[in-house]
């Protein structure tokens, strides 16, 4: 399971997120969003230290809750390396 990459977007209108607390579009608060997006950018970075160290178990753990939250094709790409790996 690795997720397809898809941009993350504002749940009220669909417009493109753009890294600003606010929609663009809507003005919705995006909060949640950006922390979402930040959370699963820690766990790749986790992935790939883990993978580093060799622990290709953990490592599978944390990018497939990353791609859970956000997919990216980077995420993609890790995903595929992790699971070689186990």
């Amino acid at each position: 399971m690795s997720g397809d990459p898809r941009p993350l977007t504002c749940p009220v209108c669909q417009a493109r997120f753009r890294g600003s607390a606010l929609c663009s579009r809507c003005g919705a608060d995006l909060t949640a969003l950006m922390l979402l997006a930040a959370h699963a950018h820690a766990l790749r970075h986790s992935a790939r230290h883990l993978l580093r160290q060799g622990d290709c178990p953990a490592a599978l753990s944390a990018i497939r809750l990353a791609q859970q939250l956000h997919a990216t094709a980077e995420g993609n790409l890790l995903y595929q390396v992790c699971s070689a790996g186990v």
